[in-house]
């Protein structure tokens, strides 16, 4: 495994731990030392530790570790204890958005889709997470179908990646009233399918009120209290394009949280920041590199491109399907303007990139960087998924990291011979870029897809689809090993956070954040998805507990 610091330069217990099921709890780091014995942990020789002040201080065989001073005794009764997992790159907010909106997942056709729907109360109706391979036949939803769910109001309802929207006629007319001129490129809508992808949903989504305060931590703490059941102690989250709105409620919320104690994740904001002036508004603000508890600002997050199964990735040919290379969100000059501007400022940039000449692009703007520049930020493409294996050294060589989803593959490993015949062989290269070097982190971009870090590590070791496994294994030299793969989900991801000599590992010194888990068998990839968590611990601090 590469060490990428080198490379750049349950007795249950004798005293209660608090934990939460359902709720948030304030309490704080505990200064006792407690020593939990027989784990099942990745270290031949070790099978317990001890916690104290928030941070592992001891790790060997229990014997061993129990001659040490310790105030409890917590015995994990040979569970598997992993380090909290990291997902490198999702939406808390838009996790806890979506569980409050129509859910267009599941639905084998779609007048079942639209009889659901017609039952949802909300005005404006919004929903979200259909993928056109789940309806026979296969297609994608128009205006026409959202008309038959109401004529009387607004209906507007995104594909699973985000980067696809259709809305009903009200919606459409709704918008015009507005009286903003239509988007630019008439590529990126249709007013005849009510299909909008990318930057043009905008135009239909401020017909949509902004959400309240309370709304916005409503959302937050339940999209908290969801990832922390699965194991998840840190993230790298873009919160700010959730809701078309400022930025600074979404800051404001998280920030409330953070200061009251209530915010128990370890946050990492990707800040989606594409417009010129709030950027400078944000930076004026002294928001770059701002660290709260366990709120920190983190780089400027940009979505460069669209999606593979929107054919909106921009690619270098056009797909085998569609005569269209996608959509380029921003002109280069736009986006080196942006890039620069945050750069000067002291951050980093994380870049949404899945089509091979947006990588291609990125690689460009890359170059025009001094070495001492590149090396010094930690830089990286969110998702890579069609980079090229001739792209992958040049990334390396560039220190362009690569925030990848293996759970992607899920739901596209169907749309890839479609999308791009042959092509696909150049498609989902985690394993080798992991292997060249480059710095490769693993994350679910949830609510696109679920969070669930074991469903992911299963497609990464397995390189199958859960959803269609019939299709079987797709390019099986990219899968991970189990250590690789976890690897990717814990320290590798805290090498973006500036955090890799204090997060990711169960090593003495580093923070006490781990999981304890139940089901578990390593050498099982298929032992994942019946893995469940016991308890998940921030700073020693048991911030859930699964309920008997």
């Amino acid at each position: 495994m590469l060490d990428f610091t080198q490379h750049r330069a349950r007795v249950l217990m004798n005293a209660p731990i608090s934990c939460y099921n359902e709720t948030i709890l304030t309490s704080e780091v505990t200064s006792l030392k407690t020593a939990y014995i027989h784990a099942k942990l990745r270290h031949p020789h070790h099978d317990a530790f001890i916690v104290e002040n928030g941070q592992f201080t001891v790790f060997g065989k229990t014997i061993h570790v129990l001659k040490h001073d310790y105030d409890t005794v917590v015995d994990l009764a040979h569970h598997h204890v992993l380090p909290g997992f990291h997902d490198s790159h999702l939406h808390v907010l838009g996790i806890g958005m979506i569980r409050g909106i129509f859910s267009a997942a599941g639905f084998a056709r779609i007048d079942a889709l639209i009889e659901a729907a017609r039952n949802h109360p909300a005005d404006p109706l919004i929903g979200r997470g259909y993928h056109e391979s789940q309806f026979t036949p296969s297609r994608s939803l128009v205006r026409t179908d959202l008309d038959q769910i109401s004529t009387e109001k607004p209906v507007i309802i995104y594909r699973v990646c985000g980067h696809m929207a259709t809305a009903n006629t009200v919606a459409l007319q709704a918008a015009k009233q507005l009286g903003h001129p239509l988007p630019a490129d008439p590529d990126s809508f249709d007013l005849e399918s009510g299909i909008f992808k990318e930057e043009a949903i905008e135009w239909l989504t401020r017909i949509v009120p902004h959400p309240s305060h309370e709304q916005l931590t409503h959302e937050l703490l339940d999209a908290q209290a969801y990832l922390l059941s699965l194991g998840v102690t840190a993230v790298g989250s873009d919160d700010f394009a959730i809701y078309k709105m400022p930025f600074e409620p979404v800051t404001d919320a998280i920030e409330a949280l953070d200061a009251a104690g209530r915010l128990k994740i370890r946050l990492y904001e990707q800040a989606n920041l594409p417009v010129l002036e709030d950027l400078q508004r944000f930076i004026a603000k002294g928001y770059p590199g701002k660290r709260f508890n366990r709120y920190r600002i983190g780089p400027l997050k940009l979505l460069a491109d669209g999606s593979l199964g929107a054919r909106s990735a921009y690619m270098s040919q056009p797909y085998q399907d569609r005569n269209t290379r996608g959509i380029r969100v921003f002109s280069p000059e736009r986006l080196a303007t942006l890039v620069q501007t945050a750069m000067a400022a002291g951050m980093d940039f994380a870049i949404h990139a899945i089509g091979d000449q947006m990588v291609e692009e990125l690689c460009e703007l890359a170059e025009t960087f001094p070495e001492e520049t590149r090396m010094r930020h930690r830089h990286s493409i969110i998702h890579a998924q069609l980079a090229r294996r001739d792209q992958i050294d040049r990334m390396q060589r560039l220190n362009l990291g690569a925030q990848t989803q293996p759970i992607f593959i899920n739901a596209d490993l169907p749309v890839l011979p479609v999308a791009l015949g042959e092509r696909m062989r150049d498609s989902y290269l985690f394993g080798s870029m992991l292997r060249a070097g480059v710095l490769t982190t693993i994350g679910t971009d949830a609510p696109v897809e679920s969070p669930s870090p074991f469903e992911n590590l299963y497609v990464a070791m397995t390189r199958r689809s859960i959803r269609h496994p019939e299709l079987g294994v797709f390019l099986h030299d990219e899968a991970l090993t189990f250590d690789e793969a976890i690897s990717a989900y814990t320290h590798l991801p805290a090498y973006l956070t500036y955090d890799e000599a204090r997060l990711g590992r169960l090593k003495a010194g580093y923070r006490a954040d781990f999981i304890v888990v139940k089901g578990l068998i390593p050498a099982r990839p298929d032992s994942l998805l019946q893995t469940h968590v016991l308890q998940t611990y921030i700073d020693g601090e048991c911030v859930y507990q699964r309920p008997e």
